[in-house]
């Protein structure tokens, strides 16, 4: 089978650690599928040019592997939308998942009408916040992911520090999302389609005094950092069956709600002390590098790396397989005065 895996082209202003955070993951990807026998092609996505888009169409799947384009996030939704119109076969989430995800505030009211718990948010209006919003709050880019914004500073504990650190974030970004802190145990749960990973935990004991226990950018992309030590995975989670039950429920409801169960994804939640679970994010097509969290998963499901891959491959084949016969059983429907329209 011939496959293309697209991924952000960069810029000339990249660092060349940058660029090849982004390639290490397209070769360990390629690497995989080229050891199962497929046809693999690299193709970069650029700002301002469509190559990538005829070359892309002519695979038989496209492995998405494109989170940005030219750095920006917002352009992820732009790619698998055009995906979405060739009608190839393509892996990861969805056009409706992924862009209802890039924008926060729409994801938390969307899980809410479907009755998943979520922590209280606003979308902040310049830098105002109701002066009776419940603190602690969290204060976080409302169109971004992978921890971007986030740092010590994003938990606010006082009125003053709150207006203060959404002033700065709106100077940096177009919308911040303000929401009430959950103290407690922070978990992960993965989906490769409808199958859910086991649990993961993500332990805070190593923290330095005085820190936050958040996931921010440093805990996620500064290795050695003092965040990214204190943020010490484990997978699974040693936790009671009955509590991997509730956060399984949780998880598969908010899975389920924002992307059809279809594609591959985490779901971020916490327990507070009442033992309330609360979703915190939904995140489609996340990393899915060796030492990522969702590949982490998998090993405790049992599979291998190359079988993690395989059933993403196995995954995005059938969705459109079951998308063609959806569409051939599905007779037109007929417009007044079409045919006039055409013989004119």
């Amino acid at each position: 089978m011939r496959v293309a895996i697209i991924h952000d082209g960069a810029t000339d202003s990249w660092a060349p650690a940058d660029v090849a955070s982004v390639m290490e993951n397209v070769h360990e990807v390629r690497t995989a599928l080229r050891a199962a026998g497929h046809e693999v092609e690299i193709v970069p996505v650029r700002l301002r040019e469509l190559r990538w888009l005829q070359r892309a169409a002519r695979a038989d799947l496209v492995f998405n592997l494109c989170e940005s384009v030219g750095g920006m996030a917002r352009y992820e939704d732009c790619v698998v939308g055009a995906l979405e119109l060739t009608g190839v076969p393509f892996s990861g989430c969805r056009f409706s998942a992924i862009t209802a995800c890039h924008r926060k505030h729409q994801a938390n009211a969307l899980l809410q009408l479907g009755g998943v718990p979520i922590p209280l948010f606003i979308l902040a209006q310049g830098n105002q916040v109701p002066a009776d919003f419940p603190l602690p709050a969290i204060v976080k880019p409302n169109g971004e992911d992978a921890s971007i914004g986030i740092d010590g500073e994003a938990v606010c504990t006082s009125r003053r520090a709150l207006r203060k650190r959404v002033a700065r974030m709106l100077e940096q970004f177009s919308e911040v999302l303000v929401q009430a802190y959950v103290p407690g145990r922070e978990f992960n749960v993965g989906f490769v389609g409808s199958l859910m990973l086991p649990v993961s935990e993500i332990s805070f004991e190593r923290m330095p005094a005085g820190s936050w226990p958040i996931v921010s950018y440093a805990a996620k992309w500064v290795p050695g950092s003092p965040e990214d030590e204190g943020t010490q995975p484990v997978c699974p989670a040693r936790i009671p069956a009955d509590l991997a039950k509730r956060l399984g429920t949780v998880a598969r409801r908010a899975w389920d709600y924002l992307a059809g169960s279809e594609g591959y994804g985490r779901v971020d939640l916490r327990v507070d002390d009442a033992g309330q679970v609360w979703v915190l994010e939904v995140n489609p097509c996340p990393d899915i590098s060796r030492d990522a969290g969702l590949a982490r998963m998998a090993r405790a499901e049992g599979w291998t790396y190359e079988e993690m891959l395989a059933r993403i491959v196995d995954e995005a084949l059938g969705r459109a397989q079951r998308a063609a016969a959806a569409a051939a059983t599905t007779a037109p429907v007929p417009v007044p005065g079409a045919e006039a329209l055409r013989t004119a």
